[in-house]
């Protein structure tokens, strides 16, 4: 594995961690048995609760009228979060994901308290199925001036001809799927600008690796795995940012 570079001001702005298994035999009440477990590190939890409604064959008029119909509501995750909410960890049917929003301070720390969190729910996920790991850091980047893309990426939207476009423009994005060969990994990167106020450009440099790989889980695979993907995250990083860039984050 490469050695990289390290920056004194990442412009990550949210770190994540997912998980989906294979739920066979487990229910999303069963995650209740971790509750005090979970509350160390989580002591707020939010249960969301989806709600679906038959209506049968009654129709809508216009207007104010009484309907007659059925709903079924279930609770669809149990959300874990930190006092400050900065960090959360949602349990939904087949997934788990750890989402970290503080400054971020490097991938040691964060690929800790993400084992940390996942090991919480060791005893209920050992040897399930995982059928699909992922990772997505949202890198967020300030500029005052923006009129030469390329003095600071490497991958850009241009115009056939210069001026081709008659008017400032505020805002634009673009989307990327990448396969990564000889493996189950793909990524999916959105960059977006945002003209914000004069002199103040907003660039978002999304990038999410997922790999479909089946896993049978356990902390010493999750690791390894999680370090496989970190690969991937960094070399899409690191080739589309130029040197200044960097600069700006040092």
């Amino acid at each position: 594995m490469k050695n990289w570079q390290n920056l004194n001001n990442p412009p990550v702005v949210v770190a994540l961690f997912q998980l989906k298994f294979n739920p066979a035999g487990i229910k999303l009440s069963d995650f209740l048995k971790y509750d005090t477990i979970l509350k160390h590190n989580f002591p707020i939890r939010k249960d969301n609760i989806q709600v679906g409604i038959d209506l049968g064959g009654t129709s809508i008029p216009l207007g104010v009228s009484k309907i007659t119909g059925t709903s079924d509501a279930k609770i669809g995750s149990y959300l874990y979060c930190t006092v400050d909410q900065k960090v959360k960890l949602d349990i939904s049917e087949g997934t788990v994901t750890y989402i970290d929003e503080r400054p971020y301070q490097g991938w040691d720390k964060f690929k800790d308290s993400t084992l940390k969190a996942i090991s919480s729910l060791a005893d209920i996920l050992k040897n399930t199925e995982i059928i699909r790991t992922s990772i997505r850091f949202i890198n967020r980047f300030s500029f005052d001036n923006f009129d030469h893309p390329q003095d600071y990426f490497k991958t850009l939207i241009s115009s056939s001809e210069d001026k081709q476009l008659p008017y400032p423009i505020r805002q634009y994005g673009f989307r990327l799927t990448m396969d990564i060969p000889e493996t189950d990994i793909y990524s999916i990167v959105n960059q977006n600008v945002v003209n914000e106020r004069a002199n103040s450009f907003i660039y978002t440099f999304d990038i999410d690796v997922l790999d479909r790989q089946r896993l049978v889980f356990n902390q010493e695979t999750l690791s390894k795995n999680i370090e496989s993907l970190r690969e991937v995250k960094n070399e899409i990083f690191f080739s589309n940012v130029t040197q200044k860039t960097l600069d700006l984050c040092n």
